[in-house]
């Protein structure tokens, strides 16, 4: 018979854990495919999943290369709380022919018992706990056990912006194409004012680039990743500093966010574009003559939540950002000397 291992989950967002852990199902038990069946709503979890297309997008992009993979939609298609029994009924009925082996974590192993109708889930297919790093919790139904290295990475994590680096490229650019997570990217690091500014700042951004022609999108993310360094510990800045820009180490440390920002877009977020990153380095000082650099400085010092009509700088800068960024910069450079000099 074939075997097909069976690898449920929100997928929200699918990642490189996922995909060892098929991979080993291949390996440990032989299986012929794996297949990953997204849910609709996990009965265990409150928390409202991404949309259905955007976590089947993502789980396509993941496994296009893997010719053994598989998307199930069963459960999506259900379109109501899934439970495993029914997903098994159904598949076992739609396909007699084929031995199914079910995977489920360890922590799932352990109160299998209390599963719905579990003894007819265990004639149904084969369940699978997959242990990590050799430590085996409880299995009060004997289940079949299958060992493999962590994969030190969760979809909770993913979605705060931590370990990205377990995130298929593919995967990423889907992510920041369609700013799924991103708002709680830079939640996670900044104080609930600074990322009230930031989402201001981006969506000033954004407009700035549809006045202007340029994309949208990646103003957008310049705006929102603008002060996602604003809050780092000042020790941990300096240390940044030293590599990023030694010759400002002598500078106010006000400063130091826009250059240690736009290092962390690239080596925490993943986001390899050299216009963001340089958007982002220069935004406090306005030294740069990139578009996107002009855009976030101007969108940074305009921002109305910070309290003053900048509506008159706003329409210029939709007009013309050239002029908007001359003229915004003249007049942040006024206020600065005339700060200094009192």
């Amino acid at each position: 018979m074939k075997k097909v291992a069976l690898l449920g989950g929100s997928f929200d967002p699918i990642h490189q854990g996922h995909i060892a852990m098929a991979r080993e199902a291949l390996r440990q038990i032989g299986a012929d495919e794996v297949w990953f069946i997204p849910t609709y709503q996990t009965p265990l979890k409150d928390r409202i999943l991404t949309s259905d297309t955007h976590r089947t997008e993502m789980i396509r992009l993941a496994i296009e290369s893997e010719p053994r993979f598989r998307l199930e939609t069963i459960e999506l298609e259900r379109k109501e709380k899934s439970y495993t029994i029914d997903t098994l009924r159904e598949l076992k009925e739609k396909y007699p022919d084929i031995r199914f082996y079910y995977l489920i974590g360890s922590d799932q192993m352990e109160q299998f018992d209390k599963w719905r109708d579990v003894d007819e889930l265990m004639q149904l297919a084969e369940f699978v706990g997959i242990e990590r790093e050799n430590t085996f919790g409880s299995n009060p139904c004997h289940l079949r056990c299958m060992n493999m290295e962590q994969v030190p990475v969760s979809s909770s994590k993913v979605r705060k912006g931590d370990c990205l680096q377990y995130v298929d490229e593919k995967v990423l650019d889907y992510i920041y194409k369609n700013r799924l997570y991103v708002l709680d990217f830079v939640r996670s690091r900044v104080h609930e004012r600074r990322f009230l500014h930031s989402c201001s700042v981006a969506d000033l951004c954004e407009l700035f680039a549809l006045e202007n022609g340029y994309d949208p999108d990646k103003a957008y993310l310049t705006g929102l990743f603008h002060d996602v360094a604003k809050e780092l510990d000042p020790r941990q800045m300096k240390a940044w500093m030293k590599k990023i820009a030694p010759e400002y180490m002598d500078a106010h440390p006000a400063i130091f966010h826009g250059f240690v920002g736009g290092q962390v877009v690239r080596s925490v977020f993943r986001l390899d574009d050299p216009q963001i990153s340089n958007a982002i380095h220069w935004h406090v000082l306005g030294l740069s003559a990139d578009p996107y650099a002009m855009m976030v400085y101007c969108a940074d010092k305009l921002d109305p939540t910070r309290g003053y009509d900048s509506s008159g700088l706003i329409e210029q800068c939709k007009k013309d950002i050239y002029k908007g960024f001359e003229l915004t910069k003249a007049q942040n450079d006024k206020y600065i000397t005339e700060k200094e000099n009192k």
